[in-house]
């Protein structure tokens, strides 16, 4: 191998670190001028593989609880459709966890985890950002593809309906701060369902 080769492939190594690290400089720093301007190119090098979450160093304790609930679309044999009425899908893995000794890892954090991830990837009007929102909405529509089958109320499930209903916690007796608590709704449109959803 050629002296030439050699330093050509470690002065592109060096070029390919000193861009990638530039990259996550800029995604960790607080917004700049210069983060603003590439945002779009920052965002779509660093997620998902080097997403940031800092609540192992600053917990963010939970304010409300949040439970996913969806409904199903199905076309019965006689071509009358019809929709379910809403699953708490949340209350579904709760009472699951509550009645095994040792819940699996999935069982207890998949919707919670894939519904904020879900929700962190919309932007203001409720729209995926990019190839990773397209993807956890793809996951999401799963998860409540799979809670539903492909068969339910005699129908064949055509498409399903998302939405989060968020009840903030009280506060506790001893304080004096009034809470409401009445559940808030965050209602996604209808997904239309295909084959490979229930696999």
């Amino acid at each position: 191998m050629s002296l030439t080769v050699v330093v050509l492939s470690v002065v592109g190594v060096l070029v390919a670190a000193a861009t990638h690290c530039a990259v996550l400089f800029l995604n960790i720093t607080p917004p700049n001028s210069l983060s603003l301007q590439h945002a779009a190119a920052i965002e779509k090098y660093t997620q998902p593989e080097f997403t940031q979450s800092w609540k192992f160093f600053a917990p963010d304790p939970t304010t409300a609880n949040i439970h996913v609930q969806a409904r199903a679309k199905v076309m019965k044999s006689n071509g009358v459709s019809s929709v379910t009425e809403w699953v708490d899908l949340t209350a579904m893995d709760e009472e699951w966890i509550r009645h095994h000794p040792f819940p699996s890892q999935a069982q207890q954090n998949q919707l919670r985890s894939a519904w904020q991830n879900f929700v962190s990837s919309q932007d203001s009007e409720g729209h995926p950002v990019g190839l990773y929102g397209e993807m956890m909405q793809q996951y999401v529509l799963r998860i409540a593809a799979h809670s539903f089958g492909p068969y339910v109320i005699g129908g064949a499930v055509q498409s399903i309906q998302l939405r989060s209903a968020s009840t903030p916690i009280a506060a506790p007796p001893w304080s004096n701060e009034h809470i409401d608590t009445e559940s808030g709704y965050l209602t996604e449109p209808w997904w239309t369902v295909k084959a490979e959803d229930f696999q």
